[in-house]
C-alpha cells in the first residue's frame, strides 16, 4: 500500500441528473457520452482530452451539477485553481447542498493557500447530514487549520474525522505530525508506531517514525525504519529520503 503524505479528498461521480423533455433527454444522452469519455480520459491521465470532452458535455447539459463539478476537478488537476473554483461555485449554485462540490472547492482554496475560504467550504460540506463521506472533509479542514498553525482546531477536526471512519489512515498520520511539530515526541512515537503496525507498507508513516526515533536519540531503531523503507521500495520519493538518512549514519 502506498499512501501519499497528504491527500485532499475529491469526488468524481460518474452519473448525470435526468432531464424532462424529449429534446433535453436527447441532449442528456449525448452529454452522458461525452461525460463518460471525459471521466475515462481523466482516469487515464489524459487531462487535455478529458477537458475537451467535459467542456462539450457542459455545453449540452449546462445545468447538470455533476458535469460542472467534474469539469472543476479537471481544472483542479491542471493547477488552474481559480477556474476550478468558478466551476465548483456554479455547481453549488445549482445545488447548495452538493457536499462533494463544496469539499472540492475547499481543496482548490487549500491549493491557493486561502485557508479561511477552504475551512468555510469544508464546513458547508459537512453541514449536510446526508453527506456520505464527512470524514474526508473533516480531514481536509484539519489540514487547513494545521497550515494556519492552529493545532488545537486541527486536532479537533482530525478526531471528528476518525469518529466517522476509524480506519481512515490520514487523520491518524496527521495527528502524529502535530505531535511531532509540537516536539511532543513521545506521543508522536506512539501514534506512528500504531500506524505502522496497522499498515506496515505505509512508507511515509514509517519515515516519520524513523525521524521520531532520531529525535529521541534512538539511532539504531531509526536506522531500522529507514532500511525497511529502502527494502520495501513502496514509494520512490520516500526511499530517496530514507537513503539520505542512512548515508548520514555512515
Amino acid at each position: 500500500m502506498t499512501i501519499p503524505r497528504q491527500v485532499f479528498f475529491i469526488i468524481f461521480p460518474l452519473f448525470l441528473t435526468s432531464c424532462g423533455t424529449t429534446g433535453q433527454m436527447k441532449g442528456s444522452k449525448e452529454a452522458q457520452v461525452h461525460y463518460k469519455l471525459g471521466v475515462s480520459y481523466y482516469n487515464e491521465g489524459s487531462r487535455a482530452s478529458a477537458l475537451k470532452e467535459l467542456m462539450r458535455a457542459s455545453e449540452l447539459a449546462n445545468r447538470d451539477k455533476n458535469i460542472i463539478n467534474a469539469l472543476g476537478l479537471v481544472y483542479l488537476s491542471l493547477d488552474e485553481f481559480k477556474e476550478a473554483v468558478v466551476k465548483f461555485q456554479r455547481a453549488v449554485e445549482l445545488d447548495p447542498e452538493f457536499s462533494e462540490a463544496h469539499n472540492n472547492m475547499g481543496v482548490a482554496y487549500l491549493k491557493m493557500e486561502d485557508y479561511d475560504n477552504a475551512i468555510d467550504e469544508f464546513g458547508k460540506a459537512v453541514s449536510n447530514i446526508l453527506y456520505a463521506t464527512p470524514e474526508r472533509a473533516y480531514n481536509n479542514v484539519g489540514w487547513a487549520y494545521y497550515k494556519k498553525g492552529m493545532y488545537a482546531a486541527s486536532l479537533e477536526n482530525y478526531e471528528k474525522s476518525l469518529k466517522y471512519s476509524t480506519s481512515f489512515v490520514l487523520p491518524r498520520y496527521n495527528i502524529g505530525l502535530i505531535y511531532f511539530d509540537k516536539k511532543d515526541y513521545r506521543r508522536a512515537l506512539a501514534q506512528f508506531k500504531r500506524l505502522v503496525k496497522d499498515y506496515p507498507e505505509y512508507a511515509e508513516a514509517r519515515l516519520k517514525l524513523g525521524l521520531t526515533y532520531l529525535k529521541l536519540k534512538k539511532r539504531r531503531l531509526a536506522l531500522e525504519q529507514f532500511k525497511t523503507i529502502i527494502k520495501d521500495g513502496q514509494n520512490d520519493d520516500v526511499v530517496i529520503e530514507a537513503e539520505r538518512y542512512v548515508e548520514l549514519f555512515k
